[in-house]
C-alpha cells in the first residue's frame, strides 16, 4: 500500500512538473498563430455549420489540406464555451499534460521504476513539448493520442488500437507511421489476427477522409511530396535532423550555433557533435527493437524518420516533437550500448541496469538546463512580442480600415481571425502576376509582415507596393505595414 502511494506521488509530482512547465510558456489570451489559426478558422466553420471549409478566404471553398480531427474537436469546445481562445489553449494544456502522465506509465511497462521517473521528468521539462503543449495547434492532441497507442497497443484485441490510430491519422497525417508501427510489432509477435483487425479499423476510420481528398479540388499534403531532386532533399533532410534532434531533447544549442551563430569551426564542432549525438539514439533505438517490450518505441521513430527526409518542409524541427518520449528511450538505450565500454570504476556495478540508471539520470541532466533559463529570462515572452506589431496591425484594420475588400498577406487565417476580413495569401512572387490578383481577387488592403519569425523567406508585397506605388500607398508604418490598394493601374 505504501509503495503504490508513493508511486501515485510520484505521477502526480510529474504531471504538476509538466503543468507548470508548460503553464508558464502558455499565454492563455494569444490569438491562434500560423497552422493553428488555419486549424481554428476550420473548426469555426464546422461550429458554424458550413462545414469542412476555407471561410477564411473569398468563396469559401472545401478544405483538402488539414486532417479534420482537430478542427473538430475545438468546434465541440466552442459549441460549449462560444469561440474561445482561452478555452482551446487550456484544453492543449490538458492533453499535454495527460500525455506525459500517460508517458509515466508507459515508461514504467517498459523500464525499471528507477529509469522510467527519470526519462518522465526529462519530458515533463522537455523545453518542445512546454513550449508548443499550451497552442491552438494539433500537436498536443497529437501528443495525448500518440501515447493513448503506446499504452494501450499491447493489450488483447485490436478494436480499440485501430480506433485510436484511426483517430490519430485524422488529427495528423504523419500518424499513418504510428499505424504502420503498431501493426508490424503485432506481425513481429505473431499476433496476425489482431494485426489484421486493428490494420481494418484504422484503414475504416480513415476512408471518409481519404474519399474527401480524392473528390474535392484543393492542394493536398500528399501533392506536396516532390520526385525530382530527392537525392538532394534526403542529403539536406539528413543533415537537418541530425542537427536538430539532439536540440528536441536538450534545447536549441545546435541551432544557435548553426543559424545564428558567426564562427564556422562553433557550426562544425556543433554539427559533427549534433550527428554523434542523433547516432547514439538510432543505435539506441535499433536496440529498443530487439526487445518485445521496448520494440514500439524504436519502431515509431524508425519508421517516422524516413518518412521526414523525403518531406519538403521541416517546421523548424517541428515533426520531431510527438517523437520525443520514444526517442528518449532510444536515447537512454544507446546511453546503456556505450555504458558497456567505459570503465565505471570498482565501486559501480557495470550491470545493464545500473548503465541504464545512469544514461536516464544523465538525460535529466542534459534536459533541465535550457528550461530554467528559458523560463528565468522569459523567452516565452520575449517570443510572444514579437507577434505584437502583427496583433496591432489586425486592430488598426479593424478599427480604421473603411474600404471594402479582401486583405492579402502571409498568414490569411490569422488575419480572418482577428479582424472578420477575408484574407488570401500571395500565389507568386511574379509582381505582376501579383498586381493582376489584387483586382481578380478585389484585394483593398495589403499587410506585410517581414520579421515575425527567424529566417522567414522574403514576402513580395512588400516589393510590390514599391513597384506599383501609384495605386499602393502606405497607411499604417511600423515593423508590420499596411497598404491600402486602389484600382488605379499602372505601376
Amino acid at each position: 500500500m505504501r509503495r503504490r502511494h508513493r508511486r501515485a506521488a510520484y505521477g502526480l509530482f510529474v504531471a504538476s512538473v509538466a503543468a507548470i512547465s508548460v503553464g508558464l510558456s502558455t499565454d492563455l489570451r494569444s490569438p491562434p498563430r500560423y497552422d493553428g489559426a488555419g486549424y481554428s478558422v476550420l473548426g469555426w466553420s464546422i461550429r458554424t455549420g458550413q462545414g469542412y471549409r476555407e471561410i477564411a478566404h473569398p468563396g469559401s471553398p472545401l478544405h483538402a489540406h488539414f486532417p479534420p480531427g482537430y478542427p473538430a474537436v475545438l468546434a465541440s469546445l466552442w459549441t460549449m464555451t462560444g469561440r474561445s481562445v482561452i478555452a482551446a489553449h487550456l484544453l492543449s494544456v490538458v492533453c499535454t499534460v495527460s500525455a506525459v502522465w500517460l508517458a509515466w506509465q508507459w515508461f514504467r511497462r517498459i523500464e525499471r521504476p528507477v529509469v522510467a521517473n527519470l526519462l518522465a521528468l526529462a519530458l515533463a521539462v522537455n523545453w518542445t513539448w512546454a513550449n508548443n503543449g499550451g497552442g491552438i495547434q494539433s500537436e498536443p492532441l497529437y501528443l495525448l493520442l500518440t501515447i493513448l497507442v503506446l499504452v494501450m497497443a499491447k493489450r488483447p484485441g485490436g478494436v480499440a488500437v485501430g480506433l485510436l490510430l484511426g483517430l490519430s491519422v485524422l488529427t495528423r497525417h504523419v500518424g499513418i507511421c504510428l499505424v504502420a508501427a503498431v501493426v508490424l510489432d503485432r506481425c513481429l509477435s505473431r499476433q496476425w489476427r489482431e494485426a489484421g483487425v486493428i490494420g481494418l479499423v484504422a484503414t475504416a476510420m480513415v476512408s471518409p477522409w481519404i474519399y474527401w481528398l480524392a473528390t474535392v479540388k484543393g492542394k493536398s499534403q500528399a501533392g506536396l511530396l516532390q520526385g525530382e531532386g530527392l537525392a538532394s532533399l534526403i542529403r539536406s533532410q539528413t543533415l537537418f535532423y541530425a542537427r536538430r534532434l539532439p536540440d528536441t531533447l536538450a534545447g536549441p544549442f545546435v541551432e544557435v550555433a548553426t543559424v545564428f551563430g558567426r564562427s564556422r569551426w562553433v557550426a562544425l564542432i556543433a554539427t559533427v557533435g549534433a550527428i554523434v549525438f542523433s547516432l547514439i539514439t538510432l543505435v539506441g533505438l535499433i536496440r529498443a527493437t530487439r526487445n518485445p517490450r521496448k520494440r514500439l518505441a524504436g519502431l515509431v521513430p524508425l519508421l517516422t524518420l524516413p518518412l521526414l527526409l523525403v518531406w519538403p518542409f521541416t517546421e523548424a524541427g517541428r515533426f520531431l516533437i510527438p517523437l520525443v518520449p520514444c526517442l528518449l528511450v532510444g536515447l537512454v538505450e544507446g546511453f546503456g550500448w556505450i555504458g558497456r565500454f567505459v570503465a565505471w570504476g570498482p565501486t559501480v556495478s557495470n550491470s545493464g541496469s545500473r548503465r541504464l540508471i545512469l544514461g536516464a539520470g544523465l538525460i535529466l541532466l542534459i534536459a533541465l538546463p535550457y528550461p530554467l533559463y528559458s523560463h528565468l529570462t522569459n523567452r516565452a515572452g520575449a517570443q510572444r512580442s514579437t507577434h505584437v506589431d502583427f496583433d496591432l496591425a489586425c486592430q488598426w484594420i479593424v478599427t480604421h480600415a473603411s474600404k471594402p475588400g479582401t486583405v492579402m498577406t502571409r498568414h490569411p487565417g490569422e488575419v480572418f481571425w482577428q479582424t472578420g476580413r477575408k484574407a488570401i495569401a500571395s500565389g507568386t512572387d511574379d509582381l505582376e502576376a501579383l498586381s493582376r490578383q489584387l483586382d481578380a481577387e478585389n484585394v483593398a488592403y495589403l499587410l506585410v509582415d517581414p520579421d515575425r519569425f527567424a529566417n522567414a523567406p522574403p514576402t513580395p508585397l512588400a516589393g510590390l507596393a514599391k513597384a506599383f506605388s501609384r495605386r499602393i500607398r502606405r497607411v499604417r508604418e511600423g515593423t508590420v505595414e499596411v497598404y491600402e490598394v486602389s484600382r488605379d493601374s499602372g505601376p
